[in-house]
């Protein structure tokens, strides 16, 4: 045998012998491992690497001179939104419409996306909304963050 093979050779062996170390290991996952205390395993929204507990969070955001409001709930999954809905407050029949258009848009600007990255200007012809979308998810960013 050649000092390559013969290198080779204990290469594979050592890989072996360090995969059958790892066969040996159990994972949390491990139906024969107690089930441990950590916050991950509770029905509570978690906390990830992003700084946001993952969960289903909703708000209302403020925005304009008029009392104007829309509602916000939000999923977020390793501090990316993965689904968002838009509830909309206004009684006025105009300021209904741009929060209803602004409703309907939304969600395509913003699933995918990690909160840290969303901050929604003009939308489907709406100004004003948009402001309180960014309210709400600034309380929403603010109570995932706890």
């Amino acid at each position: 045998m050649t000092d390559l093979n013969k290198k080779i050779a204990t290469a594979a062996m050592l890989g072996l012998s360090a995969g059958a170390v790892l066969v040996g290991c159990s994972s949390p996952d491990d139906p024969d491992t107690p089930p441990s205390t950590s916050a991950s395993r509770s029905a509570a929204p978690t906390a990830t690497g992003s700084g946001y507990a993952d969960g289903t969070y909703s708000a209302d955001g403020e925005y304009g001179t008029q009392d104007s409001s829309i509602g916000v709930t939000v999923t977020l999954d390793q501090g990316v939104i993965t689904q968002v809905e838009v509830a909309p407050h206004a009684t006025n029949e105009t300021s209904r419409d741009f929060q209803d258009r602004f409703a309907d848009a939304a969600p395509e600007a913003v699933e995918g996306r990690p909160i840290d990255d969303v901050r929604l200007d003009r939308l489907a012809g709406s100004s004003g909304t948009p402001d309180g979308f960014n309210d709400a998810l600034a309380k929403i960013k603010a109570e995932a963050s706890r």
